[in-house]
């Protein structure tokens, strides 16, 4: 009887299962492109010149994107595949390619209510983490410490999830070549705990069992948290901390441990974009939080030559309207001899007027200051946002000279709807205004004045 009931109960699981629509056929052609000319003058030398520039890209799109999957409650299988756009792509840089189009398992597990086991290589990463701040730099956080560049590809996942707490394991072993009997395996395991509206808390270690004779046992354990309290309808706190003790060899090293965390005060949701001032406008300020906040981490914390990192930013958001203000300052300090503490801010605004229902004229100003610059950028301390090449002037890098302390500044405005589709600007931009006199023969000081048209699609 017991039997029967088993069977019968399978044979209900697996008519449940039923699957999601596969990628339609969504043919379209999209073609997009601009085209700019900049004349400018170099105020250092004299001279003057035309610079071109133009953007086109044509794709076209055969299939959407979509998956296939199984559903099902209890015991049941789960297969999930999906399918990205399959389009041609052509642009002005490149020879026309067969772009987007692939095809892949994303999962594949057996479930047992709650509990999972997958068949598929795990991705579970541990201890990466990077310190909420209103603009987030790309470069201050501690990185992952399982390695995927080890090898560890190929193997299997576990785990446990309901709406309070998860628990995800990886057991992956590492092939050479087309050998995948190496006896070198990798283990990690990571919890999650949502106990707490808006509080995430994750912990895990991994263990690398044998690389190779010479590297073997290697250890690694990462945690971190992250909460968000509303205050009110509109303002809310966030912070969070995270830390990692990198991979040691067991009873050789010291472990080396290295700390983030961040705090901010914000009024506005996290976005996927850049402040959109001069100096914090390209991807080394990537992610913004209207708000005022502050990050710091400490890398090495267990070695002499320590490095701390404060990240002070300000990003305005939507507070006031067509008025976007973005400021990020850094200060370094290293326990190395001889290694001042370094300090930089970077920065700017940007205001959009409306004149007329059609025509907009954006004015904006930054700058940016770094103290002692020579020891920053030989430690990498610094983002891009302090050390960043420009094309404006002549190539040359803004922060280049022999100084250790650098200064830029930059004042234009972008006028939009006078002509549909165009757009005219006007720049200057300085070189560094801090160089010394032999600098200043070499690499100049005042820097450019621009005007630029642009039309684009």
């Amino acid at each position: 009887m017991k039997k029967i009931i088993a069977i019968t109960a399978m044979a209900a699981a697996a008519a449940a299962i039923s699957f999601a629509a596969e990628p339609a056929v969504n043919q379209s052609v999209s073609l997009s492109g601009d085209a700019s000319v900049t004349w400018g003058v170099d105020l250092d030398t004299g001279k003057t010149g035309f610079k071109n520039e133009a953007n086109a890209t044509l794709e076209v799109v055969f299939t959407g994107e979509g998956t296939k999957e199984t559903t099902g409650e209890g015991i049941w299988a789960e297969i999930q595949a999906k399918g990205t756009a399959l389009s041609v792509k052509d642009t002005l840089t490149t020879t026309p390619t067969l772009t987007n189009g692939a095809a892949s398992i994303e999962k594949a597990k057996l479930h047992f209510g709650p509990v999972y086991l997958g068949i598929t290589t795990g991705d579970t990463v541990l201890g990466e983490f990077n310190g909420a701040n209103a603009v987030n730099s790309s470069k201050l956080g501690v990185s992952n410490t399982y390695d995927d560049a080890e090898g560890h590809k190929q193997g299997i996942v576990a785990g446990f999830s309901n709406d309070m707490f998860a628990i995800d394991v990886d057991f992956r072993s590492h092939p050479i070549g087309g050998n995948y009997y190496t006896n070198d395996y990798g283990v990690a395991g990571e919890a999650t705990l949502k106990f707490i509206p808006g509080l995430e808390i994750k912990a895990g270690a991994d263990y690398q069992i044998r690389y190779n004779d010479a590297e073997s046992n290697k250890l690694g354990v990462g945690a971190s948290e992250k909460y968000t309290l509303a205050l009110g309808d509109k303002f809310k706190l966030i912070e969070g901390v995270g830390f990692n003790m990198g991979k040691v060899v067991t009873n050789s090293d010291a472990p080396v441990m290295n700390l983030a965390a961040g705090v901010v005060f914000a009024w506005g949701d996290e976005a996927d974009a850049n402040a959109g001032v001069p100096y914090l406008d390209g991807d080394y300020a990537k992610k913004v939080t209207p708000g005022v906040g502050v990050a710091a981490a400490i890398n090495k914390i267990t070695n002499d030559d320590r490095t701390i990192v404060i990240q002070p930013s300000f990003y305005s958001g939507d507070i006031i309207p067509n008025l976007k203000v973005g400021v990020l300052g850094q200060i370094g300090i290293s326990t190395t001899s001889g290694n001042d503490a370094v300090f930089g801010v970077a920065g700017g605004l940007k205001y959009d007027l409306k004149a007329t229902d059609a025509l907009t004229i954006s004015p904006y100003a930054g700058a940016r200051f770094v103290k002692n610059a020579a020891w920053a950028t030989t430690a990498n301390l610094f983002d891009d946002t302090f050390t960043t090449e420009t094309t404006d002037n002549g190539n040359k890098k803004d922060l280049q000279g022999a100084g250790n302390n650098k200064l830029n500044v930059k004042v234009g405005a972008d006028v939009s709807g006078l002509i549909n589709n165009t757009t005219f600007s006007a720049w200057w931009q300085s070189r560094n205004l801090l160089n010394e006199d032999a600098d200043k023969k070499t690499n100049g000081q005042v820097g450019t004045i621009n005007l630029k048209c642009k039309i684009a699609l």
